[in-house]
């Protein structure tokens, strides 16, 4: 199965779709989390619980009292509902970008090809600490530090899966830029 992900990411891995994901992500990230986090933290200095590596029940809960009961409802909106189309979103650019770089710096049957579909890590670490929030949020004002715990772990998750995939971006260009070398020396 994953093979099978693999070689349809591959095969759709376009300049066009590339661009176009990445616009759509461009978009959410830039303008619409922008928007939504306003709502919840108007002055944009309490911070979100997924944009942090890490963090204890405690801190989680004094974020989550400061953003006050309707800033709580719509951040469990924002987790519920656009935080589960954005990591699609940000999942298929990567998927897309990786495959396109991968292509065009390693042999179609290298290894590399095959963590084309990596990011896909990252997605399921951001679920799993959606998950964790949201039970969080639908538990308050009671405490629920299992789950603060849970989606804590799973966000560093996310963030060391991001990571890679970013180094994963940077060995891909470079695999490029030497096969362009090589390919420019034999012609």
């Amino acid at each position: 199965m994953l093979s099978s992900l693999s070689n349809l990411a591959r095969r759709y891995a376009s300049g066009l779709n590339v661009l176009i994901f990445f616009v759509l992500q461009m978009i959410i990230s830039a303008g619409i989390l922008p928007y939504m986090r306003s709502k919840f933290d108007p002055q944009m200095i309490l911070g979100v619980l997924d944009l942090k590596f890490g963090f204890t029940a405690n801190e989680a809960y004094n974020i989550l009292v400061a953003y006050g009961e309707e800033g709580r409802k719509y951040y469990l909106w924002v987790e519920a509902f656009i935080d589960v189309v954005y990591p699609l979103i940000y999942t298929t650019t990567n998927v897309l970008l990786l495959s396109y770089v991968f292509k065009r710096g390693f042999t179609p049957s290298s290894f590399m090809q095959q963590l084309n579909i990596f990011p896909i890590l990252a997605t399921i670490g951001d679920f799993a600490e959606n998950a964790g929030i949201i039970a969080m949020l639908n538990a308050f004002p009671e405490r629920a530090d299992a789950a603060a715990n849970f989606a804590s772990a799973a966000g560093m998750f996310k963030w060391i899966a991001f990571g890679t995939s970013i180094a994963l971006f940077l060995i891909g260009i470079i695999a490029w830029i030497i096969a362009a070398v090589k390919n420019k020396k034999h012609n």
